[in-house]
């Protein structure tokens, strides 16, 4: 029998063939893999900045809450007593530890800001670490001020100018609505440090995030 001149021509051709379309096959299926991680890490973006926006505008009701001046006397029945303390020391620092304890019965809402911190600064980069340190100094602010003010205090060396302003200082940390406290007939300036820095992040917070969530969830 005489062979076929063109056996092995079409069998190089089918090969080549073949290889083709392997490629092609592989070099479509990178493409779409590398489409379907950049659309994960969108959607991944779009649920971290939908989270931090809801943390932003909660933060106002949650720091208003902790910081309303006022308190009842519930708040602190289970403040241990100092001893020989009567009932209006006791109730005088109980409305500073009212204060501890509601920061206390927040607790779920500042874990959830330690867990999303460092998943937002791995998306948003980690210069976004600024932006959260400005809620923990705020809270810090307000925990030192309240543990202080709730000492057994002593008035026998009576009250210098510098003792009064640093007694309304941490007043103005932990009770809102004394960001105007007057000296006499002066304003005392940036007195309320908390409520600044809470507003700084409630600011930064929606600048950054509002614009990725309206652009996915479009505002009617």
């Amino acid at each position: 029998m005489t062979p076929d001149p063109w056996m092995f021509g079409w069998t190089q051709v089918l090969t080549v063939v073949g290889f083709i379309i392997t490629i092609c096959i592989a070099l479509g299926g990178f493409r779409t893999f590398g489409r379907w991680k950049r659309e994960k890490l969108e959607e991944k973006k779009i649920e971290i900045a939908f989270e931090a926006l809801s943390i932003a505008y909660e933060t106002k009701f949650i720091f208003e809450t902790i910081r309303s001046p006022m308190a009842s006397p519930y708040e602190w029945a289970d403040m241990p007593r100092i001893q020989a303390e009567s009932d209006d020391d006791w109730s005088q620092r109980g409305t500073f530890y009212a204060t501890l304890k509601r920061i206390e019965r927040n607790k779920d809402f500042f874990d959830r800001l330690w867990k999303l911190q460092p998943r937002f600064m791995a998306i948003f980069g980690p210069q976004t670490e600024d932006i959260f340190l400005l809620l923990h100094q705020a809270r810090r602010f307000i925990e030192v001020s309240a543990q202080m003010l709730g000492r057994k205090r002593d008035y026998s060396e009576g009250w210098s100018e510098d003792r009064q302003r640093l007694n309304q200082r941490m007043e103005a940390d932990i009770w809102s609505g004394m960001d105007e406290v007057f000296d006499g007939d002066e304003v005392i300036p940036d007195l309320d440090r908390v409520s600044s820095r809470l507003r700084q992040f409630r600011d930064k917070m929606v600048s950054l995030c509002r614009p990725i969530v309206d652009r996915e969830f479009r505002p009617t």
